[in-house]
């Protein structure tokens, strides 16, 4: 009888951890350790979950980095890439590309676009270049060339740029040419063209206590 009550009680406390266990494996709370999934399982795993977001909305906010400058110009070999916004399924890539460099005053369009982890894509967007690699030129005179102590002379850069054009040129830093010290004094141009490309050159002129006496 009483080995009766052991067997009793023992399948039953058998029967309660069966239950118990069970119960913890439909809930997903199982304690068992399984062995860390490899690279290839991880993604795999990551598609399957990413698979179940529910997303209708395709990237938002697309836009270009390493797009032209404000002109619309590029200078230099340069790459470009579209990026966008997606907090449901995230963005799974988008489209980029290289600068064509070749100086050329026509522009020229690409599109791209970005994808989302459920394969929904941006609308495609679109912009437009132009490529300048050559820098502008100067050719400045000092107007006058020989002047009196504490005169006048106006330096004028002259700058040209046949491609984009010369977006600003100053001498001396803007600043107007000394002429307290006798002696010859050289003055600095810089231009700068609408694609960003820098030159600079210099001139000369002379400042004399008196003129000197004909013959």
């Amino acid at each position: 009888m009483g080995r009766t009550r052991a067997q009793g009680t023992a399948f039953g406390l058998v029967w309660a951890i069966g239950l118990a266990a069970l119960t913890w494996g439909g809930l997903g709370l199982t304690g068992v350790r399984g062995t860390p999934l490899k690279g290839a399982e991880r993604a795999t795993a990551g598609v399957v979950a990413r698979s179940s977001v529910v997303d209708t909305t395709p990237p938002q906010a697309l836009r270009v980095e390493g797009g032209p400058n404000a002109d619309g110009w590029y200078a230099a070999p340069a790459r470009y890439r579209w990026v966008a916004q997606d907090l449901d399924s995230g963005v799974a890539w988008c489209q980029a590309g290289t600068v064509v460099a070749v100086d050329s005053a026509v522009p020229r369009t690409v599109y791209g676009t970005c994808v989302n982890g459920v394969g929904l894509s941006a609308s495609h967007l679109g912009f437009s270049y132009r490529y300048d690699s050559t820098a502008p030129t100067l050719d400045p005179v000092a107007t006058p060339a020989v002047v009196q102590r504490h005169g006048v002379v106006v330096v004028a850069p002259r700058a040209t740029d046949v491609l984009s054009g010369v977006a600003r040129q100053s001498c001396n830093g803007d600043r107007a040419p000394s002429t307290r010290r006798l002696g010859p004094h050289t003055v600095t141009c810089l231009v700068r063209d609408r694609a960003g490309n820098l030159a600079t050159a210099s001139v000369s002129y002379l400042v004399v206590d008196h003129w000197p006496r004909d013959g």
